[in-house]
Formats: C-alpha cells, sequence, structure tokens
C-alpha cells in the first residue's frame, strides 16, 4: 500500500498513468490545433489608427451645462461633418473636420497616413460658428479646391452664415492659406444650415448652390399638420443660382423649392437619365423626403410620390449608388430602428393603422420607420424611373441610431458595401424614459433628469454586398466594432494603394481613421480595382456618368457626386471594384453636356486620368477613331441612357 499517495486521496496505478499519459497527449493535440487554427484567421480589412499615430487629434467637443443640453436643444448631439480634397495638389488627399464648439482643424496627408495639422496657418479655423456641413469644390476655376462650411444652433443669425473659405494658394511653406469670402459670393446663408451641394442645374457651364436647412423647431415638428409647400416655411432649403461673375443669386422661390422639410441628407443625381440634375432630400420627423426633379427650364417639381410607394420616416443621412451593376441609381436612406426587439419595442409608440389614417388625412406619403433600399426598375412609359423597396430583404433595414450611409465597394469584388456611422449620447425617443423618466423629472435639475435618458454608444455597421440584393453584417469580421458616437462619415484612399478608406468625425471622441488593409502587410491581391481622376472643370467633373464594361456584359456605374452620406464630402477620385478582372473592355465617361469618352482596354490597379476631350477614344497609344457604334458597350450604354 502507499501511503505517501493515500493521504493525498490518490491512487495511482500504471492503468491511470497510461490513461492520464493519453489524456495529456490529446489535449496537447488540441491546443496545438486552436493554435493554428487561431493563427490562420485572417486580420480584420479595416485597422483602426490611433491619433499618436497619424497626428490627427480633433475631436468634436460638446459641453454640456444646466443650460445647454438636450432637452434646451435638440439639435446638440447631430454632430458634424468631414470633407476629402487636395488641397496643396501633392496627389494625396488632405483632411478637413468642421467643429461644433470646437474649431474647425484642416490636415495636410504626407504620406503613410502620417498628417500635419495646418488650421492655424491655413486661416480656416472658424471659431465663431457652430459648424455642421462641409462641401469641398473648387467655385471659382482656378484649379483650387475651396471649401463651403454650413453653420447652425446659435440663435443670433449673423452667427448662423454659411462660410466660403476660397484657397489663395500654397505659401512659402507649401501649406494652403484660404480667406472667408461668403458675403462677397452672396452665398453666407443664416439659415440653420445642415450641408450643401454644389452642381449645374441648368446646364450652363458653372457651379449652382442647394443649402439643406433643419430649422430649430423648439415647438413639436411631429405633430401632424397641413404641409407648407408655398415656401414660406422656417425650414424651407434655398436654391442660389451662380450669376457666371463670382455672384449668386438666390432663386429658390422661381426654381420651384418650396417643399419644408427638417432636412439632413442632400445627393445630387440624374435620377431619370434624362442630362439634367435632380436632387434627393432626407427629412427627419414627420415632413416626407423630397425628390425635386428637373423640369430643364430651371424649375424643379417634387415628384417623390411617382417615383416611391413609401420612404423612411425620420430619415437621417442616406446615399444613391448603383448597388446591383444594372446602370441604374439606387438610394438607401437612414433611420434609427435599433437591431434587437428590446430596442424596438422601446422605439414604437402609435399603431401602424393610426400612422396611415394620419398620413392619409394630411397628405403625407407613406413612412416607415426603418431603413429603407430603393432599387431602381427603370423607366416606366412616362419616363419615370419606378423604384421597389428592399431593405428587410436586404438584411439592412435596422442599424440602430444612424447618421451618415456610404455605398462603396471596400472589398473590391466588384459591388458596392455599405457603411453606416452610429451613436447617440442621449437617447429621448426611448419610450421609457418619454413616459416615466420625464414624470420623474419633474422637480429634478435638468442635471439630474438627463441623467435618465438613456445613452447610445454602439459601433458603426459595415454590410458587405452578397451581389444577389442581400447584405452580411461584416462589422466584426472586418473590424469595426468599436463603440462610439460617429456622425460625419468620409471613403478616400489616403495612401493611393487602391482600396477605401474611412473617416468618421465623433461626438466628445477622437476622430477615427481605418485603413483598408486590402492590399497591405503582403497580402495576395486577389481583387482588383480601377480608379479614375476626371481632369476637367469641377463643373464638368461634378455630374459626369463613368460607365466601366468588363467581360462582356458585365457593367458598373457612377453618378459622380462628393456630397454624400451626411454632411461630408468623400474622395474626388472615382473607385472601382472589379473584382478578378485584370483588364477592362472599356471605359466610358458621359460628361455633363452629354458628350462621352472612351478608354478602351485599360489595366487593373491603377489610377487613370480622364482630360476632357469629348468625342475622342483612347487606348494604351495615341488617339483613336470614336467607337463603332456598333460596339457592345456602346449598344449597353445607349440602353441604360434610354
Amino acid at each position: 500500500m502507499n501511503y505517501g499517495c493515500q493521504n493525498y486521496g490518490i491512487i495511482l496505478n500504471p492503468i491511470h498513468i497510461t490513461i492520464l499519459l493519453s489524456m495529456t497527449k490529446y489535449l496537447l493535440l488540441l491546443f496545438i490545433l486552436a493554435a493554428i487554427s487561431c493563427s490562420q484567421q485572417p486580420d480584420p480589412l479595416f485597422k483602426l489608427l490611433p491619433p499618436e499615430q497619424t497626428g490627427i487629434s480633433f475631436q468634436n467637443d460638446v459641453m454640456e451645462d444646466e443650460y445647454l443640453n438636450i432637452l434646451s436643444n435638440e439639435y446638440l448631439y447631430n454632430g458634424a461633418g468631414v470633407g476629402v480634397g487636395d488641397f496643396n495638389k501633392d496627389g494625396l488627399q488632405d483632411i478637413f473636420f468642421s467643429g461644433s464648439q470646437v474649431t474647425n482643424r484642416l490636415y495636410l496627408n504626407k504620406g503613410t497616413f502620417h498628417f500635419e495639422d495646418v488650421t492655424i496657418e491655413s486661416h480656416i479655423a472658424g471659431r465663431d460658428r457652430w459648424s455642421t456641413g462641409v462641401a469641398v469644390v473648387d467655385i471659382n476655376n482656378d484649379g483650387w479646391p475651396d471649401i463651403y462650411v454650413c453653420a447652425s444652433n446659435h440663435l443670433d443669425p449673423e452667427m448662423r452664415r454659411n462660410q466660403l473659405y476660397i484657397h489663395e494658394g500654397l505659401n512659402e511653406n507649401g501649406i494652403p492659406v484660404f480667406t472667408e469670402q461668403a458675403r462677397k459670393f452672396g452665398v453666407d446663408d443664416a439659415g440653420f444650415s445642415t450641408h450643401a451641394a454644389f452642381f449645374d442645374y441648368d446646364n450652363d457651364d458653372d457651379l449652382d448652390l442647394y443649402v439643406l436647412t433643419n430649422y430649430l423647431d423648439t415647438s413639436t415638428p411631429n405633430t401632424y399638420r397641413a404641409k407648407i409647400t408655398d415656401g414660406s416655411a422656417e425650414s424651407n432649403d434655398r436654391l442660389y443660382r451662380n450669376n457666371g461673375n463670382g455672384t449668386f443669386t438666390n432663386v429658390t422661390l422661381a426654381a420651384g423649392i418650396t417643399y419644408e422639410g427638417y432636412g439632413l441628407g442632400i445627393s445630387i443625381i440624374d435620377l431619370n437619365h434624362d442630362g439634367w440634375r435632380d436632387m434627393y432630400i432626407t427629412n427627419d420627423y414627420l415632413t416626407n423626403d423630397l425628390m425635386y426633379i428637373n423640369q430643364q427650364d430651371g424649375t424643379f417639381t417634387n415628384e417623390i410620390a411617382h417615383y416611391l410607394k413609401h420612404q423612411t420616416h425620420s430619415a437621417m443621412g442616406h446615399d444613391i449608388a448603383d448597388v446591383n451593376n444594372d446602370g441604374l441609381p439606387d438610394i438607401f436612406t437612414l433611420d434609427m430602428l435599433p437591431e434587437d426587439h428590446e430596442g424596438m419595442t422601446k422605439m414604437h409608440g402609435v399603431t401602424r393603422f393610426e400612422y396611415e389614417a394620419l398620413n392619409d388625412s394630411f397628405g403625407y406619403q407613406p413612412q416607415f420607420k426603418r431603413n429603407m433600399l430603393q432599387i431602381n426598375n427603370g423607366s416606366d412609359a412616362n419616363g419615370n424611373h419606378t423604384f421597389s423597396e428592399i431593405g428587410l430583404m436586404a438584411g439592412i433595414y435596422a442599424t440602430e441610431w444612424s447618421w451618415s450611409p456610404l455605398l462603396a465597394d471596400f472589398d473590391n469584388d466588384g459591388f458596392r458595401d455599405l457603411f453606416v456611422s452610429n451613436g447617440y449620447p442621449r437617447d429621448v425617443t426611448d419610450l421609457d424614459y418619454a413616459v416615466t423618466g420625464m414624470s420623474r423629472g419633474r422637480g429634478m435639475s435638468n442635471e439630474e433628469t438627463m441623467a435618465l435618458i438613456p445613452v447610445r454608444s454602439m459601433s458603426n455597421y459595415i454590410f458587405q454586398n452578397n451581389k444577389d440584393l442581400t447584405f452580411t453584417n461584416k462589422t466584426k469580421d472586418w473590424g469595426l466594432d468599436k463603440p462610439s458616437f460617429a456622425n460625419g462619415a468620409a471613403y478616400v484612399d489616403l495612401d493611393n494603394d487602391g482600396d477605401l478608406d474611412l473617416l468618421t468625425s465623433n461626438y466628445n471622441e477622437p476622430a477615427m481613421v481605418y485603413e483598408n488593409t486590402l492590399y497591405g502587410h503582403g497580402k495576395e491581391k486577389t481583387n482588383h480595382y480601377l480608379s479614375i481622376r476626371l481632369n476637367a472643370e469641377y463643373f464638368r467633373m461634378l455630374g459626369a456618368k463613368v460607365y466601366v464594361f468588363a467581360q462582356g456584359e458585365k457593367v458598373q456605374y457612377a453618378d459622380h457626386s462628393t456630397f454624400r452620406g451626411y454632411r461630408s464630402t468623400v474622395d474626388p477620385v472615382v473607385h472601382f471594384g472589379l473584382g478578378a478582372t485584370q483588364e477592362v473592355d472599356s471605359l466610358i465617361v458621359v460628361w455633363p453636356d452629354g458628350k462621352r469618352q472612351t478608354l478602351l482596354h485599360p489595366r487593373a490597379d491603377q489610377q487613370v486620368v480622364i482630360d476632357y476631350r469629348p468625342e475622342e477614344t483612347l487606348g494604351h497609344g495615341p488617339l483613336l477613331p470614336v467607337a463603332d457604334s456598333s460596339t457592345y458597350h456602346s449598344r449597353k450604354l445607349r440602353q441604360i441612357m434610354d
């Protein structure tokens, strides 16, 4: 008898020892297999770069107090925008952030994701404004990008005047310098501006200006009442016509811009492919979205009821792009619907039947509280493009309290994916707070009452396009699962490697710079790309349609406008993922004047520059004759355009 072992309650014999050795070997094998499996897990597609590495320290701080808070100002946390442009013309895209209570900031791209803050030297801080949207544009056609910055929130209209920073060139240190000239140009709008977009609405070869407005309404904007459609509403947008001499004229009413709306998103696009620029506006609260169709005579009509069967209710930002590669623009709009059942029940109050009855009574189009993906079916007998709404089927109908959607091909597989910025510090829509918290808050200070309001810090979302009108949530797999309060956002190829990086402006947190690692760290290039820089005046570049034809019948299309998502300006370079395609059959640019250019057989994995030379066909060598209209790509393009 082995007393030493018995003292510990263990009896060992040869059989036990054999079993233990076998188990040890088995466990060791499992450990090795698990380690191999972990080592084979792919790195996330996106890598969040710290401010210490990038040099970008901007964060959109808003200081709450007893008087300035969500109870006194409902737009306090609506955030600000991001603007992208090559401000020193070194071939690298730079970054501009607008600030709410903080100053604007300009960062020059020094390469390899390092940036230099040149705000002070550039004279672009805008200290006295609560800045919102950012529109980067060369308004005076001098070859240098200017910046139009919207303003809101202040009760004093002089403090709400939008600012236009005109680029004066580079100083002796190579730093871009700006002067503020909004009043001189006649675009110092003093409304409650959310964002702005420049486009040539009358096809007279200069850029006009649309200013999106969201009036700070202290009443109840969700209360049903008669629509205001005569242009008299405080929350009516503005349209400014370019006079061609460095000044603008407000032509809002004469142009038919007369429908009220609490604007949060604007897109400029030729929705019906008639060669004239149209506008889509997403509006918050009860007000319907607007689809202003260009009548080709200097006026617009709101035709959304003819194009869409229903809309998003509290519409936030939106984006318009071709998601199914049929050469037609599709529309994605955001709401605030939570993804989980508990969150949904805390948001919905009035029943669907009550909404429908009230909509009918007051003449509102049907609205639903969720994200929507409107797929373009092409034109009907009357020339209108009809749409089918498939947000539920596509799997992208609920993304929490969302702000900016961006449709772009982030994995370069040839189909556009979907990014959504997210988060809100004080969820005043939460029904638990609305029903019980507000009553408990009576007699409390504002600070004590605000403590009862739920905080919704959550990650952004990103969805991979499955190429079949459905999407897969890749937020965690692609490395975007860090909770934040993100508002304005932009995609841009910051390092010119052919994949799109991501930027977000965050409330009370550092801005996020996500490096796309698709081609990094020795990875094999299985998906290819083609990027196109349009070398023309901005009035030609904004509004150009770019088509890529590959492998016979495959087509991709981009209607070029940089004002996308929410309060932001994205990369001015047109980007296409190509998947396995290594050479494109043809690339066709249709300029806003209707003239076309064709580039034959461009190779993948490069940035090509298309100078404005209408009706020319280019190959690898000298200019070639105009492409025969009987070729496939010309016939296909004619079919799409018709």
